[in-house]
């Protein structure tokens, strides 16, 4: 049950339990259907064309490979049916697929919110704790577990609660599954359909592609070229709510906009300037001399723009997560 109440059956106190979203268990069966493609590919590779006297070590590293990949697939399967949050008689208890956590509010002397962008909420005690990944539940049970937590623990013991506001509680509040999005002048609408027409012709063409170049050089490893592809445009795709979500257009953020061209144009600098090492030849420098040089100087000045470009966003967050912090209250407010 996600986010349901359900009566303890000693007691009058109410139970919130709250399951991983199902997300988690859509990609781990994907991960599995990948993973047997991948193990009959190489096998067959192998066999195909490896020499004689080292087709079964091939084949054993082929195996040990994809396994490896199924077991995180397995493995995500049991996360998804045994980990669970709960909150209960006043004590929060973290169930994970073998270990099993449990805190008492009162005892907890620190409670830090994580703005990143999925989420994250970080309870200690005097000798343990818990990190809560929002992201792994639904929406409306992320906005259930914010909203308790930030009523339950005394708010001297709360850190970092506005620029988490801003970011990830208040989104959740205006968050609406129902609501069709209606993007501004300065964003666009990314839906299912969208994705579809970009990456389905790429996959078409990776797939003919594959098939040709595998025929006519006697590869079968290359018949894998639209995993990739296909990989990317599942993922784009079932990231993406079924009726869409607003992003902000890269031109109306005038910050990201030049830090993509400022890092991009040093980009092309650096490969200018490699490439044209190639056909000058130069006898008093050493060419690995001139890529460790070359690089030093280059690293720092890419490192110092996302420096400056996150200063200068994080700034403005807290500017505006003073907004959002009002806003918050008075929905607080209004609701009591």
């Amino acid at each position: 049950m996600n986010g349901s109440l359900t009566k303890s059956p000693d007691s009058s106190c109410n139970e919130k339990q709250f399951r991983l979203r199902k997300y988690y268990r859509n990609v781990s069966f994907a991960g599995l259907l990948i993973a047997s493609f991948m193990t009959i590919g190489m096998i067959l590779e192998f066999r195909a064309g490896a020499p004689a006297n080292q087709k079964m070590s091939q084949i054993l590293l082929a195996g040990f490979i994809c396994t490896f990949f199924m077991s995180l697939s397995i493995w995500l399967i049991l996360t998804y049916h045994y980990a669970s949050l709960t909150i209960q008689d006043n004590k929060i208890i973290e169930q994970g697929v073998l270990l099993r956590k449990e805190l008492d509010l009162d005892r907890i002397r620190q409670l830090r919110w994580i703005a990143s962008p999925s989420g994250g909420i970080k309870l200690k005690t005097l000798t343990e704790k818990i990190r809560i990944y929002l992201k792994n539940f639904p929406c409306e049970d992320r906005l259930r577990i914010v909203e308790y937590l930030r009523a339950q623990i005394p708010e001297p013991n709360q850190e970092g609660w506005d620029l988490f506001c801003h970011r990830v509680a208040m989104p959740l509040r205006r968050y609406d599954p129902q609501a069709l999005p209606v993007p501004d002048n300065d964003e666009v609408l990314l839906t299912r359909k969208r994705w579809d027409r970009l990456l389905l012709p790429w996959i078409l063409l990776f797939t003919v592609g594959g098939v040709l170049a595998a025929w006519k050089f006697n590869l079968p490893r290359l018949l894998s070229a639209p995993l990739t592809p296909t990989a990317l445009w599942l993922f784009l795709r079932f990231s993406t709510p079924k009726q869409g979500m607003v992003s902000q257009k890269l031109s109306a953020d005038k910050e990201t906009s030049s830090f993509l061209i400022f890092s991009g144009g040093m980009v092309l600098v650096f490969l200018t300037i490699l490439v044209g090492h190639k056909f000058i030849e130069l006898p008093f420098l050493d060419n690995d001399m001139f890529m460790i040089c070359l690089t030093l100087i280059w690293m720092p000045v890419v490192f110092w723009n996302c420096y400056r470009h996150d200063k200068i966003r994080h700034k403005k967050q807290l500017e505006a997560s003073k907004t959002s912090v009002k806003e918050w209250e008075a929905g607080n407010t209004s609701s009591d």
